[in-house]
C-alpha cells in the first residue's frame, strides 16, 4: 500500500506542477513544481516564485504562501497512507519575503498525531541561501464522506 500511496502523491503533485489539477488554486500556486523527494510523511520540492502569485509590491503574497503550505502540507500527510484528510487548523509564521523569479524549497514532514488528527510541519526557505521565509503546521482530520439518502416524502421539507 505505501509503494501505490507514494506513486498516488508523487502523479498528483507531478500534473499540478505541469498545469493539470482538479482546482484552479492549486493549479496556480503550484505550476512549476519540482519535486526532489516524495516519501511516507515527507515531500521536499522547489517552486519558483511568479508573478501570478506576487503582490503588487513584487513579492510572494502572504495568501499564495499558506496556500502552498496547505497543499504540500496534505500531500505529506496522505503519503502516509491513512487515506485523504482535511484541512482542519493551519498556523503559519512569515520571516523574510520571497521575490518575483527567486526559487524557493518546499519541505513538509508528518511530525504527530493526536488521536485521529494528524500533524504536518511545514518550512519555506530561499534557495541560494537558505534563509527562512516561512513556517507552518497544519492539522489535518480523516475525511470521511457519508452519502445520506432522502426519501422523495422529505424532499418537499427541503
Amino acid at each position: 500500500m505505501e509503494d501505490s500511496t507514494i506513486l498516488n502523491t508523487t502523479t498528483y503533485l507531478e500534473a499540478l506542477a505541469q498545469g493539470n489539477g482538479l482546482s484552479e488554486i492549486e493549479v496556480l500556486i503550484l505550476q512549476g513544481l519540482e519535486l526532489i523527494h516524495v516519501g511516507k510523511g515527507i515531500i521536499r520540492c522547489k517552486l519558483l516564485v511568479t508573478d501570478r502569485v506576487a503582490g503588487d509590491d513584487g513579492t510572494w503574497h502572504a495568501g499564495a504562501i499558506t496556500a502552498v503550505m496547505d497543499a504540500i502540507g496534505a500531500a505529506s500527510v496522505y503519503s502516509t497512507c491513512d487515506g485523504l484528510h482535511s484541512s482542519v487548523d493551519l498556523n503559519a509564521s512569515f520571516y523574510s519575503a520571497a521575490k518575483i523569479h527567486e526559487k524557493v524549497e518546499v519541505e513538509a514532514r508528518v511530525k504527530g498525531t493526536n488521536g485521529r488528527l494528524k500533524s504536518s510541519v511545514i518550512e519555506i526557505r530561499r534557495e541560494r541561501d537558505g534563509e527562512l521565509i516561512a513556517t507552518g503546521r497544519l492539522w489535518m482530520a480523516p475525511l470521511s464522506v457519508k452519502v445520506k439518502h432522502i426519501g422523495s416524502s422529505n424532499l418537499s421539507k427541503l
